[in-house]
């Protein structure tokens, strides 16, 4: 059995770490148990699909593909919901009353996630052998995706961390919608330059 890096052990612990905060939220402000019980709930649906992804069998490197493609989707939906749960938590020993702070990290980590995806996306290409048609078009299409979505996360990213409020909510309005369509428009050629080849 081979070693596992430290960052497989990641996901796990910010389940674990997340039901505590959400629990201690729950004993601290009894009146809002709803969003601390429907937190548990995720954190629990989460721990339920990090269990089947890692049951699984590790010899097909496709499905290896997709368990580290969801273990890192674990790991940053556990750091939104770790953060956000501390600063309720941190909220409810008044100890400071910043909710902007919270929506900011938050939106910051959200563009992390997107960096990643982004970035992971050429990583996955499949030889240009084993592909039908234009190989060389969808390969170009998946290396436009994840540059696209690099750099949307990286400006999503800065954007919440440095502006005003009001302006960072305005970009992210253009830049998430913009990315999709551009992406989308070319997915479209691509679809249409294999229906109609010249």
């Amino acid at each position: 059995m081979e070693a596992r890096p430290t960052w497989y052990y990641l996901a796990p612990a910010l389940l674990v770490l997340g039901t505590l905060l959400a629990a201690a939220n729950l004993y601290l402000r009894p009146e809002r148990a709803v969003p601390w019980i429907v937190s548990v709930l995720l954190l629990g649906g989460m721990a339920v699909v990090l269990a089947l992804v890692t049951r699984g069998s590790s010899d097909d490197v496709a499905r290896r593909r997709a368990a580290v493609s969801i273990r890192s989707a674990i790991v940053f939906a556990g750091l939104i919901l770790v953060f956000t749960l501390s600063v309720s938590l941190v909220n409810a020993i008044n100890a400071t009353g910043n909710r902007e702070i919270s929506e900011r990290v938050t939106m910051a980590i959200l563009g992390a996630y997107l960096v990643f995806t982004g970035n992971a996306i050429p990583k996955t290409l499949s030889p240009l052998s084993t592909m039908p048609g234009d190989a060389a078009r969808v390969q170009a299409l998946q290396r436009l995706a994840g540059w696209t979505w690099v750099l949307t996360g990286f400006f999503y990213a800065i954007a919440w961390l440095v502006l005003p409020r009001s302006l960072a909510e305005a970009i992210t309005f253009v830049l998430l919608p913009a990315a999709m369509l551009m992406i989308l428009a070319q997915l479209f050629r691509l679809r249409r330059a294999r229906q109609h080849p010249a």
